[in-house]
Parts: structure tokens; sequence; C-alpha cells
């Protein structure tokens, strides 16, 4: 039974430079599966939740899942949990590419590192064990540099890393840990592993890889990627759309459905949308599909830049759609050379680029509105909407906190609260962490996920579909019970540490089905779904005893404002049709009326009312 897990842990310090390995029971696994699964309950066993992010306690935890580096599609990535920067609550993040496969042929299920290093270094975990390798001469490379080098030294042409660049090593609020050209983006993570002094982990595994019964395990398999391929056939389908086109596809349609968001959401139609979404760039760059392993959708689109940009040769994957939003449409800015190069800073400082995205536009209004000089990057690049040299100067300010970037380098929730002068209304962020590319002035169920999310403005567990496709966008009807249902099914899928666009019209049986004959226990949709229910309620109490409340489950005031550029029939959005929402959701959720979890939903779920135990 449970074959397809090595029921091992690594803990790493950094304080010492030590290590250990530790057994993790069946029961464990069981219960906890994996990705955020083990990382949600251990963070609670371990982590104080009244820690700070950036702080010595706070601990990273990370994982595959049970069916990564097998044969099932969409089963690449690799889970981290911690205590996030920004929000000051738990953040789970995924990342794409191969660590995922090299994690999964180690001797370990799971990994914990703890403790700071007395100086800028690097874990190695390969066959021949743990190096704990000091490289100060590494300070600000970007990430790029970094692998190479991590890789080069570890003996193993193949090892997986993970690294932070001068993002991460400044500590700015929405660093991102890279992996080749996939990001851990969201949340602050590259900040944390600044914070410890990590540049990287290298990971190169051997080991093989097994599951409780193959032949029935082969069965699942199939069947999932039948309808798959069948999605991907489908001219119609978002999986086909994301496999021709890449996950910028929609960037024309969400315009013309009034939901595009533009100018730090003044706007919500962007008339450059057709220069810079997914149609555009191949159209103008030398593009070619790539996949994570195992992968038939191939969403991920990488730029061949042998057509220099007037920023010079630009190679990389991407932008996604989150960024076309974040340092395109929210800046106004349609420059497609401007856009690549900015994408790539990110890559290169490591840096979240929907944060940095959302937190230059942020700048930008503050600079329209008189709250920051328009000259703050230097006077030949005025800082404007529009501008897209300012979007590229203005990261590398972030990255390197250097004069207003140093400021920005907070967030915008942070940023506001130094620049005053009404800059609040600007700052686009739930509990933080700013808004993901999609409107909550516009889809009802996109402000309830904004609002209740326990990552913060996160549209990774959002009714999307629905509300893009079947649902009027303006309408309240089932939009609370549709939400807790997303967020239940979502977090069940990154406790398998499944792909999220695996949700997509993959029928849930299909997950409990390989789950089962890779584990040797039966699990049905059911399970999974209470399982998710479980692990959100488990966030929700540890980050109110992180000091997130009630109150942050709400929207900033922009939000409630007249948008530009709105049909006559749409119905505006307002402060009581957000509460009301919010109270039905409370509601459904089995929560009491100021959004606390009861003792009796608690226990339901298997949950100690005295959770966390840190």
């Amino acid at each position: 039974m449970l074959e397809c897990y090595r029921k091992q842990m690594l803990r790493v310090n950094l304080t010492d430079r030590t290590f250990e390995v530790s057994p993790v029971s069946d029961e464990f696994l069981s219960e906890y599966v994996g990705g955020m699964g083990w990382g949600v309950k251990v963070i609670g066993e371990e982590v104080p939740p009244t820690a700070e992010a950036l702080g010595p306690k706070n601990k990273l935890f990370i994982s595959a899942g049970p069916l990564t580096a097998t044969h099932a599609p969409m089963h690449a990535q690799t889970c981290i949990v911690s205590k996030s920067p920004l929000t000051g609550g738990i953040i789970n993040c995924y990342c794409g590419g191969y660590m995922g496969g090299a994690i999964k042929t180690t001797p370990y299920d799971f990994f914990v590192i703890e403790g700071v290093a007395d100086e800028l270094m690097y874990l190695l975990i390969t066959p021949e064990g743990v190096s704990f390798v000091s490289c100060p001469e590494l300070a600000g490379l970007n990430t790029e540099k970094a692998e190479k080098v991590v890789r080069e030294t570890s003996g193993y042409p193949d090892t997986q890393v993970m690294s932070i660049g001068l993002g991460g090593e400044n500590r700015v609020r929405f660093a991102a840990v890279m992996s080749g050209t996939r990001a851990f983006g969201r949340g602050g993570l590259g900040a944390v592993f600044g914070s410890k002094n990590l540049k990287a982990i290298g990971i190169f595994g051997q080991e093989d890889v097994h599951v409780s019964d193959p032949e029935a395990y082969d069965t699942a398999v199939r069947a999932m990627r039948k309808d798959v391929d069948a999605a991907v056939a489908d001219q119609w389908n978002i999986l086909s759309m994301f496999s021709k086109d890449g996950t910028g596809f929609g960037m024309s349609f969400n315009s013309e459905k009034h939901a595009m968001a533009t100018m730090n959401h003044l706007k919500c139609q962007f008339d450059g949308a057709t220069e810079i979404d997914g149609k555009a760039y191949i159209s103008k760059y030398p593009t070619r599909a790539i996949a994570c392993p195992g992968c038939p959708v191939h969403c991920g689109m990488l730029r061949t830049m042998n057509k220099p940009t007037r920023f010079g040769d630009v190679w990389g994957r991407g932008p996604e759609y989150e960024t076309m939003y974040s340092l395109g449409s929210m800046c106004n800015n349609a420059d497609s050379d401007a856009l690549l190069r900015a994408n790539l800073v990110c890559e290169e400082y490591g840096m979240d680029t929907l944060s940095s995205g959302v937190t230059v536009a942020f700048a930008m209004e503050c600079a329209m509105r008189g709250v920051i000089s328009v000259d703050a990057l230097g006077e030949d690049i005025p800082l404007e909407f529009g501008n897209g040299d300012a979007v590229v100067r203005l990261l590398e300010m972030i990255g390197r906190r250097e004069g207003l970037g140093n400021i920005l380098a907070e967030g915008t929730k942070r940023a506001s609260k130094k620049l005053v002068k009404g800059s609040e209304v600007y700052a686009l962020n739930s509990k933080g962490m700013e808004f993901a590319a999609w409107m909550p002035e516009r889809m009802r169920g996109i402000a309830l996920s904004f609002a209740t999310s326990n990552r913060g403005a996160c549209h990774k567990r959002a009714i999307i579909g629905d509300e893009m496709f079947r649902l009027p966008m303006d309408s309240v009807e089932e939009k609370p019970l549709l939400t807790k249902e997303i967020q239940d099914k979502v977090n069940a899928m990154f406790t398998l540490v499944s792909c999220r666009f695996a949700e997509m019209g993959i029928p849930l049986e299909h997950f409990s089905n390989m789950l089962s004959s890779a584990t040797g226990i039966s699990r049905d949709p059911d399970w999974l779904m209470r399982l998710g229910d479980k692990l959100w309620n488990m966030e929700r109490v540890y980050n109110m005893k992180s000091g997130l409340a009630a109150e942050d489950d709400w929207l900033p005031e922009r939000c409630f404002e007249p948008l530009e550029g709105l049909p006559e029939d749409a119905i505006p959005f307002s402060r009581e049709i957000l509460r009301d929402m919010i109270q039905e959701y409370y509601q459904v959720r089995g929560w009491d009326k100021s959004g606390t979890p009861t003792v009796e939903k608690l226990e339901s779920l298997g949950i100690d009312p005295d959770w966390p135990s840190a």
C-alpha cells in the first residue's frame, strides 16, 4: 500500500548546515496526500501563526505529489508552502517544468528548509547526499546564470534548479522563485529564500517511481488522457486554445466582454489587446510551443529571438496571459517589445509578473494623480500610462530597491500607506496580494473569490470559466456556492499537485481513480472535495491567528467606483452586493456571521479546534 511514496522527509537546517531524514507514516499520507495538504498540515505544527514571514521562524515546505513522474498527464508540478511576506498568511505556490520529476526520483517525498545561513549559499540534493555550498560570488546574479552555475557544479547535467535573483536577495515582497522559465510566482517565496540567504536548490534523483496497482493505474491514466486529448482536439475547448495560442489567446475576447482590466482598473477594455495577445506574439516573433513532461496541452510559448527587439535579443517563455494583463493592459502598454523585455526582467530578477505589473500600474496612477512625480524614474522616461519604457525601468528599480522602487518593492498595500495622499484607493490588492487578471467590478464570482481567498487576490480558485461562458457575469445567483466548490476542488487537486488547467472540463473521477490505484486506498470525488474543504478551513484558522480577520474579506474602493466602458445593461457593482454575497458564502461554508469556522464545522472535518498547534 502507498507504493507511490518514499515515506521519508528530508529536513535541512541552514543555520548549522545539518540535515536529517525522518519517516512519514502511512496514516499521515492517507489523510493529507501531499502537496499543499502536507504543507498546510505541517506549517501549522511548526511555524507559529504570529511568526514573521521574513524572520528566522518561517520555513519552506517543498513537495511533489503522489502521481508526479508517472505517465499521468498534467501532473508535473511542484508545490511550496510557507508564510507569505505579502499577506502574512499561508501561501501555497506551484511551478511546472521538470523540478517535480527531480523531487519525485529522490529518496524523499517532502523537504523542510529551516534556519538562516550565515552567508549566501545553495543546496545540492543528489545521489551523493546533501551539500551546503557557500556562494557569495553568486550575489546579484540573475536566475538563469545562477541555475547554470549550480547545475554545472552538481556533477549531474540534468540537475533541476530553483533559484532567486536580485529581487529575492533584496527581499522584494513579491519576489518569485524561478526554475528554468517557470516560476513559483505568487506571494513572495523568493523573498523567503532571500531571508534565509538561500540562493538556490539543485535536485537530481534517479530512483524508480512505483504505484500500488500498475494495471488499474494504467487504465485510469488512459481514461484521463483520452479526455485531455479530446479537449485539445476540440477547437472550442479552452485547453485547445491554450495549446494553439498559449494562455494569452483570450485577451481580445475578454476585452470585448468588457472584462479586460486596463489602466489600473479605470477601464474595462484595452484598445491594444490585439497587439500583445497570444496570436500577436506568434505572428511577430519566432515561437514554438513547449510542454511540461508528459503533457499533451503544451501551453508554453517559447520565443526564440533571432529577430531582435529594440531592447536587443530577447529569449524566453511567454509572456503568459496574466503577464499580458499586468505589464500590458494594466499599464496601458501595447508595446510588444517592451512587454517581452519586462517579462524577461521579472524572470532575471525573480519577481512575480502579476504583483510587479499591478504595482507599476499603481505607481503610474499615483503619478497621474500627483501623489508622486512623473519624473520619478528620471527625466528621460516619464512615469505615465502607455509608456513601455517606463514599465521596464521601474521594474529594474524595484528589483534593485532603488529610489521609488524601494517603496514599491513592499507591494501596493504597504506602499500606499507610505505614499498616502489617497493612494490606498489605487492599490489593487486583497489581503496584500495584488489582483490577478480578472475584474471584480464585472464578475461577481471573481469579486467573491478575490475577497475570500486565503492566498489573497487569487485566480487559481475562481469560477472564471462559468462566468466567461455560462453564467451572466454580473449576476449573484449560484456564485457563493460555486465559489466554495471551486475553492475546495482546486485545493484537492493542488494536494495531488495537479496542474490547475487539468480542472478545466476534466471530470474529478479521473483524479480519484488515479489516486486510488496509485496508493491502493479507495478514494472517490466526494473524498477529494471533503479534503479540499478541510484544507480551506485549516488555512482560514491559521490565517486568522496570523492576524487576518473577516474585515480583510473585502475589496479596494476602486472596485465600487463607476467604470469607464461598461455596457449600458451592466449592473453596477456595490458594497451591498459584495456584503450580501460574503454572508451567503460564510453560510454555505458553515462559518458564523463573522467569518469564523465554528467548532462544529471544524470537528465535522476532523480538525482539532485548537489547531494550529505551533
